[in-house]
């Protein structure tokens, strides 16, 4: 289908992310405290399954709608009641989380369906060029061929709908993975008219106000026990620990990412290693919440199986996404992270055998070492 008029992005257009864009990702936010809560209320690796299924079906739909908003010009109104219409349906979507798995798994299914197809198929009238309007044919195709399984689920028990949703997800997030290729036709990334750096201060915002999220989990438990005596021990670990994630997350790396992006004119490859690599990060900051708040409820219990998957799981899950991407993206090997990720799992076998206070000490060790290692080398660089 032929536009008039392209709505794709001119170069030289203002790239500032823009106040609607972050509006738009505080229905995602929500998602993010949906899924920790999802979690939990069900800590088994049913429960960790079903979080993880929608946890790729939530990511997909921002993600998507984020190449959109950074393909297309953010100042056109057509992209504004686009972003706002499907704020709409996320919203409901979202707060199905809790309930997809019982009565209410339709509502999810409706609305991530509607955002996917429905966006979709609204990109190729928007005066695509033929780069970009072979690839949002591809990605449709690819969507509506998970879509039978999606809808099938609804119709199914909880251990049924998992394996049908469970499939539904693997494909979309395989298309998603391998920028939706079909045989003989794929995506040339110096092609695509993108532009870097937007994308990583979007990858950047939204995990600022996720890892905010987070923040906000704490301190709801805080203030839910603050009758225990060692409230303000556990309280200043686990935010210790989020200050830590946020500096490995942007004191030095988001600098050296920028520097290399700008020297690459293939933005589109790195930008999808990004992506990729934030839906990981998300998993962590989950993982890391779910944690803090067991610990500070249950403070001088020793941890239970699922609670230290949950204290050390989210901060190795974390630093070992980092090191993937600083590899594939910055071309070296992210020594820090993997000698965290080790400490991680030495301290982790060691952790049933203490109050639940000091595994979570243990917990935030590692992450505190890598972000101060990060400030002694940015230090010496300059």
């Amino acid at each position: 289908m032929i536009r008039a008029k392209s709505l794709l992005r001119r170069e030289g257009t203002n790239d500032s992310v823009t106040h609607l864009e972050l509006f738009f990702d505080l229905v995602f936010v929500f998602a993010v405290s949906q899924l920790s809560h999802h979690l939990l209320e069900h800590p088994t690796w049913t429960g960790a399954a079903e979080t993880l299924v929608l946890l790729v079906a939530v990511y997909l739909v921002w993600t998507y709608t984020m190449w959109v908003a950074t393909l297309l010009d953010t100042a056109k109104l057509e992209l504004h009641w686009l972003l706002l219409l499907i704020m709409l349906v996320s919203l409901f979507m979202n707060a199905s989380i809790d309930a997809a798995f019982g009565d209410f798994g339709w509502l999810f299914v409706e609305g991530y369906l509607l955002i996917q197809v429905g966006r979709g198929a609204w990109m190729l009238t928007t005066g695509l060029d033929g780069t970009l309007q072979s690839h949002f044919v591809r990605t449709l195709g690819w969507q509506c061929v998970s879509a039978p399984l999606w809808i099938a689920g609804v119709f199914f028990d909880p251990e049924l709908k998992l394996v049908f949703w469970g499939a539904g997800a693997l494909l979309d997030l395989t298309g998603h993975l391998l920028a939706h290729r079909v045989p003989g036709v794929r995506t040339e990334g110096k092609h695509v008219p993108l532009a870097g750096e937007r994308i990583f201060e979007r990858f950047g915002l939204f995990y600022l106000i996720a890892l905010g999220e987070g923040i906000l989990t704490t301190g709801t438990a805080i203030a839910a026990n603050l009758e225990d005596p060692l409230i303000l021990l556990t309280g200043t670990v686990a935010l210790a620990g989020s200050v830590a994630i946020w500096w490995c997350y942007f004191y030095r790396l988001e600098k050296e990412t920028l520097d290399r992006l700008a020297s690459e004119a293939d933005h589109f490859r790195p930008g999808v290693v990004a992506g990729n690599t934030l839906m990981v990060l998300l998993a962590a900051l989950i993982l890391v919440a779910v944690g803090d708040e067991l610990v500070i409820s249950h403070p001088l219990e020793h941890p239970d199986v699922a609670t230290v998957l949950f204290l050390y799981g989210g901060p190795a899950l974390f630093l070992a996404g980092q090191a993937v991407f600083i590899q594939r993206v910055l071309g070296r090997v992210a020594g820090s992270r993997l000698v965290g990720v080790g400490a991680l799992v030495l301290l982790a076998g060691v952790s049933f055998l203490v109050p639940a206070f000091v595994a979570a000490i243990g917990a935030a060790l590692p992450l505190i070492g890598v972000a101060v290692t990060d400030a002694l080398v940015r230090r010496q660089s300059q």
